[in-house]
């Protein structure tokens, strides 16, 4: 009953994405609208994290999965993507460098922060 109601908890957000992506005329899609309001209210503590923990490490476990029908479709239209390949994997590696520099960026200025707050604790 508990992964019942997890999933039931994420599926009313995916709803709920639906509903402000009819609403709301940004070129975003539902998914992240549902998403991004859970992932405030998990900041904001008006959702717990043990109230969707335990479905939402089920469906990232299982989430390679899910792009197999994807990669299923990029192989059955390839013969449209045939003239531009060289430019989608430039785009691709390029993005993907791009991701991994801002990540690290990102994690290592969370790091520094957070070892500067435990000395300045220490020192007072």
């Amino acid at each position: 009953m508990k992964y019942l109601m997890q999933f039931g908890i994420i599926i009313g957000f995916s709803l709920v994405g639906e509903v402000l992506h009819a609403v709301i005329p940004l070129p975003v899609p539902s998914s992240v609208w549902g998403m991004v309001l859970l992932f405030i209210l998990l900041c904001l503590k008006v959702i717990k994290l043990e109230q969707v923990e335990d479905a939402a490490d089920f469906l990232l476990s299982i989430m390679t999965v899910m792009f197999v029908p994807v990669g299923a479709s990029l192989i059955e239209s390839f013969p449209a993507i045939r003239d531009n390949i060289i430019g989608i994997f430039v785009i691709i590696i390029v993005s993907t460098i791009v991701c991994f520099f801002t990540t690290g960026k990102v994690a290592q200025a969370i790091i520094n922060k957070k070892s500067n707050a435990s000395e300045e604790n220490k020192n007072a």
